[in-house]
């Protein structure tokens, strides 16, 4: 058998035990609510790695060292600052969220009873939008990924991955992917404790600092101007991202109401420390004066160059682990918003077995859908995170309104979202992405805040903590 062969043998047995143990677990599932949420409320254990299993994604171990390579330190702080924060500050939204909404399903449960239809219609369909070109760049972080350290061919590449993941998300839907998240969690910190300081051990710290010195000076700056700018406009990004992502609504939904506070903030943190330290491996890329033939590749042609063989079989291992979890807690949050927001309201006498059957049915369809969107190569991880960032931004301060100030009103939210969807992505195409992104925030902020005032609204919050509840 070649290395290739074997290459493909090794995914195809990491991909076994996570179809395995989805089969064991899919066995509790029986209901469409079980499927959507899981059956019993996440601890703090379970609640963080399957936070973390979700949100260390290909982008964290790919897009992260593509940062550092950019932009140097600054890059690196400013990648891990993104997506810590963001996490940490849904903290008091998560818990705001079982006060005001305690039985919802969904995040489209909110905009649905929050707002109005208007609202409600363009809120999915830019969160599926949303939603597919995040699904996207895991799949191509997949391919890329196995391509570059494995030599396996990027079709094949990226078809194993989302097949497998659609097989065990298939099965047993949120309580599969949550169960096996934990183990996923396992295998990636693999990477983050294995393969940085393996490498150094091989380069060197101090030939590396001075070659970064001698061919990059400026990526040693902290105040880069396009570092500082990352940084302020990556925490918009992450925090839209967060806010607006139905997998941390789903999350917020399952785990414990005293144990929320403590489950995002140990996630957020303990998710800081992943993309920084797999960031460092870009820094040997400067300073050994070295580049891959795309730049989004420079951590694993890194770990392959200078870990050698057992570097590569960890770093394969942990970072797929990564895009498989993440692939699957996406594709999970996405049906779960089409059966809840979508198929409930087509077909509303469904009963609990029809709508299980097509919540699998869906998982299967949006799955090899994302697969065939992800064979072309048409953007870099982080120029799609980037772009897909003037959405985020946009539905940030419609979401913290309407959860906190009843004064927002419908009109006022539909509004800011277009507004800044629409000028975030001219400033985005005419000045630059990542100003797109911080125009997008404002925008969203300005519009909330000032139509707020101009005219107020009178919400009833009993409105929203009625939704789901048995009548």
């Amino acid at each position: 058998m070649n290395t290739l062969w074997l290459n493909v043998l090794v995914i195809l047995i990491l991909g076994a035990v996570f179809i395995l143990s989805s089969w064991y677990i899919s066995r509790k599932v029986s209901t469409a609510d079980d499927y959507i949420s899981g059956n019993g409320k996440l601890g703090v254990a379970f609640g963080t790695t399957s936070l973390l299993a979700f949100w260390v994604t290909g982008n964290t171990i790919m897009a992260a060292p593509e940062a550092a390579y950019g932009m140097g330190v600054i890059g690196a702080i400013a990648y891990s600052f993104l997506g810590g924060v963001a996490v940490v500050a849904f903290s008091p939204l998560g818990k705001r969220i079982h006060e005001v909404i305690p039985n919802g399903k969904t995040v489209g449960d909110f905009f649905r009873y929050r707002f109005d239809k208007k609202n409600y219609i363009f809120f999915l369909v830019m969160c599926f939008i949303y939603v597919f070109g995040l699904l996207m760049t895991q799949g191509i972080g997949g391919g890329l990924l196995l391509e570059q350290v494995f030599s396996i061919p990027y079709e094949l590449a990226v078809a194993l991955t989302f097949v497998i993941v659609i097989i065990y998300a298939t099965m047993g839907g949120f309580s599969s992917v949550t169960g096996i998240a934990f183990f996923q969690v396992m295998l990636i910190f693999l990477v983050v404790i294995i393969v940085p300081p393996i490498v150094y051990f091989s380069t060197g710290v101090s030939p590396i600092y001075e070659g970064m010195l001698e061919f990059a000076p400026e990526k040693l700056d902290l105040f880069l101007p396009a570092g500082i700018l990352f940084m302020f406009a990556g925490a918009i990004l992450g925090i839209g991202e967060v806010f607006m992502d139905n997998t941390f609504w789903q999350r917020a939904y399952a785990v414990r109401k005293d144990s929320i506070v403590k489950i995002f903030s140990l996630a957020g943190i303990g998710w800081f420390f992943v993309p920084l330290a797999v960031a460092t491996l870009a820094f040997i890329a400067i300073g050994t004066n070295q580049a891959p033939e795309q730049i989004n590749q420079v951590a694993p042609y890194i770990a392959e160059i200078y870990g050698g063989k057992f570097v590569s079989w960890v770093f394969l291992v942990g970072v797929w682990s990564a895009l498989a979890s993440t692939i699957a807690a996406i594709l999970n949050a996405l049906v779960s918003l089409v059966l809840n927001d979508v198929y409930k309201h087509i077909n509303p006498q469904a009963d609990d077995k029809k709508k299980l059957k097509i919540g699998r049915a869906l998982t299967i369809a949006i799955g090899i859908l994302a697969l065939v969107l992800s064979l072309p190569k048409m953007l870099t991880m982080l120029q799609m995170l980037i772009f897909l960032g003037v959405i985020n931004a946009a539905f940030v301060f419609p979401i913290i309104y309407g959860l906190f100030w009843k004064k927002l009103h419908s009109n006022t939210s539909f509004l800011a979202a277009i507004l800044a969807i629409i000028f975030g992505y001219i400033v985005y195409y005419t000045v630059g992405s990542l100003q797109g992104v911080v125009a997008s925030g404002w925008i969203s902020f300005l519009v909330c805040w000032i139509g707020s005032i101009v005219k107020p609204a009178d919400y009833d919050w009993e409105i929203l903590r009625k939704v789901g509840k048995p009548q």
